[in-house]
Order: C-alpha cells, then structure tokens, then sequence
C-alpha cells in the first residue's frame, strides 16, 4: 500500500485536478534516497499520481506503460506541491505535472490498461 500525502487543495480544473499539499519530511521513502540530500524518489511520484488519480478521477486499471517522463527538478521534504492531473483516451491516459516554486519537478504519461 502506497503512502499519499494529506491533499491541502483540491481544485477541479476544465480537463482534470489541481492538488495541493506539502512533501511530508517522515515519509520512509525518504530512507537512504538520498542521505544528505533526500528526495521524493520518481516511483513514488507516478505512484501518487496513479492513486491519487484513481480516487479522484475515473482513472482505472492497471498502468502498462509509462510515456515521455521527465524529472527536471528534485522534490524535497516539506516541499509545497501543485500535482496536475488530467484523463485523456476515454480515461485510458492520464497526464500528470508536479510543481513546486512554479516550476516544474517532473511530468509525464501513465498509460493504463
């Protein structure tokens, strides 16, 4: 069972989710990745943007493919985070964009079954 964050904001926007919350600093993840510089590893990202999108949108199924993924900017402990996310393809393909600061962390493409 994956840990998800405590959503601060949840907002619906014309084409998916607008979600708000900040990095908790206990999170295990967060164990040996990386000592002195801990990061929220690019599993646990896709992780939380399948789960979070299962719950809040109709996306369904298994993910079997991973599509133009990107991590551009490292995700830190305490860290304010807006995750995008948005259905394509019949709910088939979701989208999702993390940011922090205004800039964006990592993005990509989940495509299920």
């Amino acid at each position: 069972m994956i840990l998800l964050p405590e959503i601060d904001s949840l907002e619906r926007t014309q084409s998916g989710l607008s979600l708000g919350f900040v990095v908790p600093a206990a999170l295990p993840y967060f164990d040996g990745h990386f000592p002195g510089l801990p990061l929220l590893p690019g599993v646990v990202q896709i992780g939380w943007a399948v789960e979070l999108a299962r719950l809040h949108l109709s996306f369904a199924g298994p993910a079997r493919a991973l599509s133009g993924v990107k991590f551009t900017r490292v995700i830190q402990p305490l860290a304010a985070v807006t995750l995008l996310l948005e259905l394509q393809a019949q709910g088939r393909e979701l989208s999702f964009e993390y940011q922090s600061a205004g800039q964006t962390c990592s993005a990509g493409r989940v495509l299920g079954a």
